[in-house]
């Protein structure tokens, strides 16, 4: 055996599916879509090959904030109109797209087989990526719970806002009964570190009492005008020069990563072996 087919053995093949990175928010404005985009866009920056799947059904808004159209959106993979690698549209920073149509009703309905074979749609696009970003819809619906429940890690995003934290509190309480994992809670537009230790504190405790489940705190974004100047203009952050703000999503992006089973990069193996490939010796 030559040293370039030992050196060949030693590159573990690429895992067929990617993993999931759900991100939802029970109460609606919250700030999810906005934290989805720019998360799927620093991954994509990092060389990550990533699909950002807009999951919110019917009010689905990821192509505003990216200024993209598509022929073809969720609502055509669930009616089974085309297949998803089909629906898919180039964004930025060679992130990959799959939108919602907004209005549409489709996907929104909830049926379960429905749900059920486009996920599975999205699910055998994996060997294409090292991860799939979701970002889901408001409340509780039938959709934004099998995305959650299908996640590798899912996130929950709160404000401070006592409405909003009752609601991460009832998505909890859901996905428990289900018998799922809690989620990792983000507290977004908080005016301090402190604030959003405490609000984290708030809905841990409440979860460890009646829940018997931690919700460990993944991340926090301070509020920022820049992020509401974002969505205006339709440039996302993660696009733009350094700030407070992008550095302080960099930073939940990489807590994300630690979460997420290990994902590999364009070009490169997932992972090679650490051992150093000897030539044969001969005699």
């Amino acid at each position: 055996m030559n040293v370039d087919t030992q050196a060949k053995g030693l590159v573990l093949p690429r895992p067929q599916a990617a993993p999931w990175l759900a991100i939802a928010g029970s109460k609606g404005g919250v700030g999810k879509t906005t934290l989805s985009v720019n998360l799927a866009l620093l991954l994509a920056q990092k060389g990550h090959r990533t699909l950002l799947v807009d999951f919110d059904p019917g009010c689905g808004n990821v192509a505003v904030h990216l200024r993209l159209a598509a022929r073809r959106d969720l609502d055509d993979v669930a009616a089974g109109r085309c297949a998803a690698r089909d629906a898919l549209v180039d964004g930025p920073a060679g992130l990959r797209v799959l939108m919602a149509r907004s209005g549409a009703t489709t996907f929104a309905g909830g049926d379960a087989a429905g749900i059920d074979h486009t996920l599975a749609a999205i699910g055998a696009l994996g060997a294409q990526f090292d991860v799939i970003v979701c970002d889901t819809g408001a409340g509780i619906g039938p959709a934004t719970l099998a995305v959650l429940g299908r996640a590798h890690l899912a996130l929950a995003v709160t404000t401070p806002d006592a409405a909003a934290l009752t609601d991460t509190y009832a998505l909890c309480k859901v996905l428990h009964g289900r018998g799922l994992a809690l989620p990792r809670l983000v507290v977004n537009r908080t005016p301090s570190r402190e604030c959003a230790m405490q609000t984290a504190t708030r809905l841990a405790t409440v979860t460890k009492k009646f829940l018997d489940r931690d919700t460990p705190l993944c991340g926090w974004i301070a509020a920022d005008e820049r992020f509401a100047q974002s969505i205006a203009e339709q440039r996302p952050l993660a696009l733009g020069p350094a700030s407070p703000a992008r550095d302080e999503l960099q930073a939940l992006c990489a807590a994300a990563l630690a979460h997420l089973p290990p994902i590999g990069r364009r070009g490169r193996p997932t992972a090679v072996a650490a051992a150093r490939v000897q030539p044969q010796q001969t005699g």
